[in-house]
């Protein structure tokens, strides 16, 4: 079997945009960025827009569909949604036909099995992915307000997890942020901490686990060398300095990290 890659092309408040291939077959995960940008990072990356056959979306936010409904027309692909969501796309955002997808319940897709679940997010039916071919598995939850069984059931044992380290309390609680924003970030539908991230990760690492990528990293509120030291630290307490960690950015795409 050839190897899966995760390809991050853009992951914050700007913008996010996952893609999970294997061969000449991939899917992408939301679409919060340009199509002019989309197309320049795959290019950078060496994915060819003819592999994408699907774009799954985890919610409706802005910087996870902005792009989406632009991007499925040029690559000639369908959107996938559960149906609260796809309601949400058509009446605000004027999205077209849609495919139904409903949490929990596995279906194949360009050669993977994938399987939304939901996840504590203050959006309308928001999800989480989990994909899988033969024995390897990749977790993607950007969007967490907290952890629950319901994540730790669906991520734990994934051999590369991309996974939400938003905002550091400290840099949170001294920022010029209004008080009401502060309040939703902080909780139980807001967004997951480093410090949240790093207690999440025990949970879910498994020996199968090879890469971790720090998603979602608040501009503002955080900072790459932050979020990485805080999660290599959880890692490190495991014994798993083996484990590839790294962080998705908001301006340019990561290199793909392959299991």
């Amino acid at each position: 079997m050839s190897k899966i890659g995760v390809t991050v092309l853009a992951s914050g408040s700007n913008g996010n945009c996952t893609v999970v291939h294997c061969g000449e077959q991939a899917v992408m995960i939301d679409c919060g960025i340009s199509l002019r940008t989309l197309r320049r990072r795959m290019k950078e990356e060496a994915l060819e827009e003819s592999w994408v056959k699907a774009i799954l979306i985890t919610h409706e936010h802005t910087d996870h569909i902005q792009g989406a409904r632009t991007a499925a027309e040029h690559l000639g692909v369908p959107i996938y949604a559960t149906a609260k969501c796809a309601e949400v796309l058509r009446n605000k955002f004027d999205f077209g036909v849609m495919t139904m997808i409903t949490a929990c319940s596995d279906f194949a897709l360009s050669g993977f099995n994938v399987r939304a679940f939901p996840v504590s997010h203050d959006a309308v039916d928001t999800v989480g992915y989990l994909l899988s071919r033969e024995s390897v598995k990749v977790g993607v939850a950007t969007d967490l307000g907290q952890t629950n069984q319901m994540t730790h059931f669906q991520l734990r044992d994934c051999n590369t997890l991309v996974l939400e380290s938003n905002y550091d309390i400290n840099m949170l609680a001294a920022s010029s942020r209004p008080w009401m924003l502060k309040t939703r970030i902080l909780g139980p539908a807001g967004h997951l901490s480093n410090a949240d991230n790093a207690k999440f990760l025990p949970a879910v690492v498994t020996r199968n686990t090879r890469n971790v990528v720090l998603a979602h990293i608040s501009g503002d509120c955080n900072t790459y060398d932050i979020a990485e030291r805080t999660a290599r630290t959880a890692l490190r307490d495991l014994a798993r300095d083996d484990i590839f960690l790294t962080c998705g950015r908001r301006d340019a795409p990561i290199p793909t990290v392959w299991c």
